[in-house]
């Protein structure tokens, strides 16, 4: 996906794979220069997992604009309307409803200066979706980092299940007199 970019993004775009590269290298260094010992394994696990942190971030950060595919069986109306009663329920701000694109807008932290959101970008294709997660204002922020794979099950959940079910809360009357 090719979206514009402002100054402030190239520059966000450029400290994170500054501080991504720099956890990387500083990990293989701090690596090699561990001793093997009876009490090494805390080092190898620390410096292991911030490599770990370091790739995965980068990683994140490359493939950010690319979109991702769900596919499903369902017809497409159906999964539209699964996906905007998703938004509702987890109060997203609902924008862009047109016949092939919906955009769930959710506010970002309260610790930030301005009024950013993330956004979901959901682009329906024949029987599948096309999505991405992208986020307004500075991009540092670990959440984000795990916030996609959360948004992804949550989208293959609802367009996978077979039907969604209404349950209506029954009186007491009714528990006792009729049956589902």
């Amino acid at each position: 996906m090719i979206t514009e970019e402002s100054w402030w993004d190239k520059f966000d775009t450029f400290t994170n794979y500054f501080m991504f590269l720099a956890l990387i290298v500083s990990s293989i260094l701090a690596l090699g220069s561990v001793k093997s010992s009876a009490n090494s394994d805390l080092e190898y696990f620390l410096y292991g997992s911030g490599l770990f942190f370091g790739l995965y971030g980068f990683y994140c950060k490359f493939t950010e604009k690319h979109l991702k595919e769900i596919k499903f069986t369902i017809h497409k109306e159906d999964a539209k309307q699964r996906i905007l009663e998703y938004g509702k329920k987890y109060n997203y701000r609902i924008s862009k409803i047109s016949n092939n694109l919906i955009f769930l807008n959710e506010p970002t932290s309260g610790y930030t200066l301005g009024n950013y959101e993330k956004t979901i970008m959901i682009f329906f294709k024949n029987e599948s979706i096309l999505y991405t997660l992208i986020k307004e204002g500075a991009r540092l922020n670990v959440p984000v980092l795990f916030s996609q794979h959360i948004v992804r099950i949550d989208l293959k959940k609802i367009l996978t299940q077979a039907k969604i079910k209404n349950k209506t809360k029954k009186s007491y009357f009714s528990l006792f007199f009729f049956k589902d």
